[in-house]
């Protein structure tokens, strides 16, 4: 009877030790994971983040670089890792090497001296820093669908797809595309072409040309913005109607949407008669957007149409 009680006491004690280690060990996991979790925090913030800014053909007689399939919006490099529209993409191998030395063809290497000095203003410096994909003609590499090596110059990456020069320009609070406004909705202003004093687009976008007047860069005023969607208006006065504005939803520097929202467009025969339209943002992000129809200075007919902006950026009527 006193051997059984020994026993039982013994499993007791081993019991509770197990069960003391096990709570220990599972604090140590808990405790790792969160370490863990703030390194990668840590890496996430000390990524350089580097957004689309334009591409040139290096060859503009056989070439054409407007295919949006090689307009990568925005590439993070942190250490060895590339982030591709903020997603793990590969590792890449990191080196640096003189102009010379990275193009090999002397014919490649003087071409891309006439073209940095005549569009980026640009001079090669004696070592450039390289990437290169370490899964290099990998049929399951993610990257390789985009670019086998890259380099960099100053703020500049760049990287050479079917024949275009991509380029991308590192993200500072300088050159960040679109000036923010710090109001909040609701949204209901005016906008008098006399008064107004317009933003210039720093950078490149999907979309922008179509609404630029004449080739010129992209004038704009800018809204409040939605979640992480940029609205902007654009001036389309190139025509006989120089108050006419455009409500542009732009999501990773891409044009989603457009809408005409204000303005006054014209009857050019008759100048009594117009079509007057207006808009307002309430603060559930619904727009509204009037057009009254003036003959002789009095209201014909009114038409109201309501919009929201998906998740997507998309301008929907509702």
């Amino acid at each position: 009877m006193i051997l059984h009680t020994k026993i039982m006491r013994l499993i007791y004690l081993f019991t509770l030790l197990m069960l003391f280690s096990c709570k220990k060990s599972n604090a140590s996991d808990i405790v790792e994971k969160e370490v863990i979790k703030t390194q990668k925090k840590q890496i996430i913030k000390e990524r350089d983040n580097w957004l689309f800014y334009r591409t040139i053909s290096l060859s503009p007689n056989s070439y054409s670089c407007t295919d949006e399939k090689i307009r990568l919006f925005q590439i993070d490099v942190s250490n060895d890792s590339i982030y591709i529209n903020n997603k793990y993409t590969d590792d890449v191998y990191t080196n640096k090497i003189s102009p010379q030395g990275y193009f090999e063809h002397k014919y490649l290497y003087e071409s891309y001296v006439k073209i940095f000095k005549k569009e980026f203003n640009l001079d090669f410096p004696k070592e450039i820093l390289t990437i290169r994909n370490k899964k290099v003609y990998d049929k399951n590499s993610e990257l390789d669908k985009y670019f086998q090596d890259a380099f960099f110059i100053n703020e500049y990456m760049f990287y050479e797809k079917d024949g275009c020069i991509v380029c991308l320009k590192k993200k500072t609070k300088n050159n960040i595309c679109f000036e923010k406004n710090s109001q909040s909705f609701p949204y209901d202003k005016k906008h008098p072409i006399e008064n107004i004093k317009y933003k210039i687009l720093e950078c490149d976008i999907i979309g922008a040309k179509e609404f630029s007047c004449s080739g010129e860069a992209l004038r704009y005023i800018s809204l409040p913005s939605y979640n992480d969607i940029t609205l902007i208006l654009v001036p389309q006065d190139c025509g006989d109607n120089p108050y006419r504005f455009f409500l542009l939803t732009v999501k990773d520097n891409k044009i989603i949407s457009n809408l005409y929202v204000e303005g006054e467009l014209v009857d050019p025969e008759n100048a009594e008669n117009a079509e007057v339209t207006n808009f307002s943002i309430d603060k559930d992000y619904i727009i509204k957007v009037k057009t009254l129809e003036k003959v002789k200075g009095e209201t014909k007919s009114e038409i109201v149409n309501n919009y929201e902006i998906n998740e997507l950026g998309k301008l929907i009527k509702v």
